[in-house]
């Protein structure tokens, strides 16, 4: 089951091309299919849809040539809206103006608006519309608005009217991820054949309302360019990835886990990312802790097997317990490493030559990253052995040497260049967390919430993901593509996790142990069919 593509404005201009170009399906039809999609997203909004006063706002491109459609529709229907074309007919052209003349010829008219003055006078009369359909811009602008498209982008935010926008809010940049501009605020947006860019990952996501995707004629064959590089995770997707539970099973088809984390005043977060691991289905968890911790950590979780090694006078990793940890971990089939070390000498040194040396796929989270910070050079496995680097924004600048608001707008092209350069698997944890691979395709999770930017949520995610890595190495699963397979599933599962336990405990006393608590029942909703 393949994922959603997300595609920049260039990019779905090429399919769109393409679609007429290579299969014959005229950009005509695409129009005359996006106009119909949109009648039937109102009509499912509103059942009353006849007895609604509708305004359609039009440019002169393609986006207006789509709102032109929808008028037809409508008018065929015997629903009469309001047409607002923010240019002269005369200024129309290709397959926009051939429907704007097909809709004029058919006894309808269209109101220009050209200059400011004139939409200051018509705009008074806009708090009586119900429904306001935005077809002013598309996905080609990339400044912001001026002018008389301001002036009628602050009209439509100030009515009270259903604002429903044509493949984007007018005002919002098709590619890009910081919000800020001036933006049409709709309660839902109909795009075309695949999301953008702004659709998924633009900070200003209430701009968009309810997103709804809809094909309008191109060949999904058209998707599949290896170019095409952006990915929305899907539950489909997901639940395709995970293992067969299989009726005869022991613990030993679940994988031995270990992580590697903890130290003196941050025992929790062993127990976090350990606890973690066993909800997610691990067969057996061993926690390798500073042995100065280790009776703390023992007493939290009877399932929990933990190991206590060489430690220092702070309570932290020593350097006597580099060979011992490697020892430990030759038979287990995934580790994770980093929860609460701390960063003294000795622990980023013991990092260091684990990373290198050891022969099991392995986790990176938190102090395990800090500890290659200015050193990424240093970040490989002499073994061939896979990395799984989660960081955070604030990690990842450290890890890149720059700073963390130069790299939030191009996290995208950031995490992927990364993860090609250093052949690792990169887990960027942010405001819809990104998954990219070493080949160059970048993923999307679309779940999460507010409520999981809170202590310990990260040492739960190494757990989640280590606990797949382990089951999936345990069953022989170790290709590139299974790597990316049981981490895609991990970040999945810990958002789903997070996104049931926010509907029970709510945002704002979401911990990090209620995600713990559902990843059963994220489970269940990936694989029972429920809500």
């Amino acid at each position: 089951m393949p994922s959603i593509k997300i595609l920049t404005a260039r990019q779905i201009n090429q399919v769109d091309h393409l679609t007429s170009e290579q299969h014959g399906i005229p950009s005509s039809l695409l129009m005359e299919n996006a106009g119909l999609h949109l009648y039937k997203t109102l009509a499912k909004y509103f059942e009353d849809l006849d007895s609604r006063l509708i305004a359609i706002i039009c440019g002169k491109g393609n986006n207006g040539g789509d709102g032109i459609v929808l008028a037809r529709q409508l008018v065929q229907r015997k629903i009469n809206p309001d047409v607002y074309l923010l240019s002269k007919v005369t200024d129309v052209s290709g397959d926009a103006r051939a429907n704007l003349e097909t809709y004029l010829k058919s006894g309808e008219e269209v109101i220009e608006v050209t200059d400011t003055r004139e939409w200051e006078r018509i705009s008074e009369e806009f708090s009586r519309y119900d429904i306001i359909v935005d077809a002013l811009l598309g996905t080609g602008i990339s400044k912001p608005l001026e002018g008389l498209y301001s002036k009628v982008v602050a009209t439509v935010n100030q009515s009270k009217a259903f604002v429903l926008s044509v493949d984007i809010p007018s005002g919002m940049f098709s590619d890009s991820l910081t919000g800020g501009v001036p933006t049409v605020q709709a309660e839902a947006t109909v795009t075309f054949t695949a999301p953008k860019i702004a659709h998924i990952l633009n900070e200003d996501q209430k701009a968009l309302g309810k997103l709804h995707i809809v094909p309008i004629g191109s060949p999904t064959s058209l998707l599949e360019n290896p170019e095409y590089d952006l990915n929305l995770l899907t539950r489909e997707q997901i639940c395709s990835y995970l293992p067969p539970q299989e009726i005869r099973s022991h613990k030993g088809h679940f994988g031995h886990v270990a992580l590697v984390s903890g130290s003196r005043g941050k025992s929790g977060a062993a127990v976090l990312s350990g606890s973690a691991a066993l909800r997610t289905g691990s067969g057996l968890v061993t926690l390798c802790v500073p042995e100065a911790i280790q009776d703390v950590v023992a007493s939290f979780q009877a399932e929990l097997m933990t190991e206590g090694l060489p430690s220092t006078p702070q309570g932290t990793f020593a350097s006597q317990a580099t060979d011992q940890l490697l020892e430990l971990l030759q038979d287990k089939d995934a580790a994770g490493i980093g929860p609460g070390l701390g960063r003294e000498r000795e622990t980023v040194d013991l990092i260091h030559t684990v990373v290198n040396k050891a022969t099991l796929p392995l986790l990176l989270d938190a102090d395990a990253l800090n500890a290659f910070e200015g050193k990424t050079n240093k970040l490989q496995n002499d073994n061939g052995q896979p990395l799984i680097l989660t960081p955070h924004p604030g990690e990842f600048s450290r890890l890149l040497g720059r700073p963390t608001q130069e790299i939030l707008p191009k996290k995208v092209e950031l995490a992927r260049q990364f993860a090609q350069e250093k052949g690792v698997w990169l887990v960027l944890k942010s405001f819809r967390t990104l998954i990219a691979e070493p080949a160059g395709q970048v993923f999307v999770c679309p779940l999460g919430n507010p409520g999981m930017a809170t202590a310990g949520m990260g040492d739960v995610l190494t757990g989640t993901v280590t606990s797949l890595l382990g089951i999936f190495a345990a069953r022989g699963m170790t290709t590139p593509n299974d790597i990316l397979q049981a981490v895609l599933v991990g970040v999945y599962l810990h958002s789903l996790a997070g996104d049931l336990a926010a509907l029970e405990v709510g945002l704002r006393a979401l911990t990090a142990g209620d995600v713990t608590a559902h990843l059963g029942k994220a489970y269940q909703a990936l694989t029972e069919e429920l809500p």
